[in-house]
C-alpha cells in the first residue's frame, strides 16, 4: 500500500501576495525563504489551469512551512475564505505567549478578529487554554492558543 513519507507544506492562494508576505513576516514573525515567479508551462498542467502563472513564497518559523501563492490575471479566482464554520474552511493554529498582544499586533497589521479570546474547557484537547480565531490580511483563518499555565 502506498504511504505518506513526510509532511512538506501547507499552501494558501492570496489576492495580494506582497501584502500577505508583509503580514506574515512583519506581524507573524515568519522568515521569507524563497520568493520566486512560476511561469513554466508545467504549472498550469499541475494546478489544472492551463497557462496559469504566479508568484510563490515559502515562509518558515518553528518548523512550520506555509507557502503563499499569488496567481496572475486572468487566473485569479474568487476568494473562498469565509466563516470558520463553512465546509472546507481551514486554519493555521499557533501557540502564543501573549494572546492579547498577538491579537493587537494582527489587527494593527491588517488582520481581523473573528471571535473573542475565550478560556476553553479543561476536559478537551485544549486543556483549559485560551483561544481565538482571527483572519490575516488576506482572509486566511488563524487560530491563536495560549497555554492554560
Amino acid at each position: 500500500m502506498a504511504q505518506i513519507k513526510s509532511f512538506d507544506h501547507s499552501s494558501f492562494t492570496v489576492a495580494d501576495i506582497d501584502r500577505a508576505v508583509s503580514f506574515w513576516t512583519d506581524v507573524m514573525g515568519f522568515v521569507l525563504d524563497d520568493p520566486s515567479p512560476r511561469t513554466q508551462p508545467w504549472l498550469g498542467e499541475v494546478v489544472g489551469a492551463l497557462g496559469a502563472t504566479c508568484r510563490v513564497t515559502h515562509l518558515s518559523v518553528h518548523g512550520c512551512h506555509p507557502e503563499l501563492i499569488g496567481y496572475d490575471a486572468p487566473h485569479q479566482g474568487e476568494s473562498v475564505f469565509g466563516p470558520t464554520v463553512r465546509p472546507e474552511a481551514s486554519d493555521l493554529a499557533f501557540f502564543v505567549d501573549d494572546i492579547e498582544g498577538f491579537c493587537d499586533a494582527m489587527v494593527a497589521g491588517g488582520g481581523t478578529m473573528l471571535g473573542s479570546i475565550t478560556r476553553c474547557g479543561a476536559d478537551g484537547h485544549s486543556g483549559g487554554a485560551r483561544a481565538v480565531y482571527m483572519k490575516d490580511s488576506e482572509g486566511i483563518i488563524v487560530q491563536l492558543v495560549e497555554d492554560a499555565s
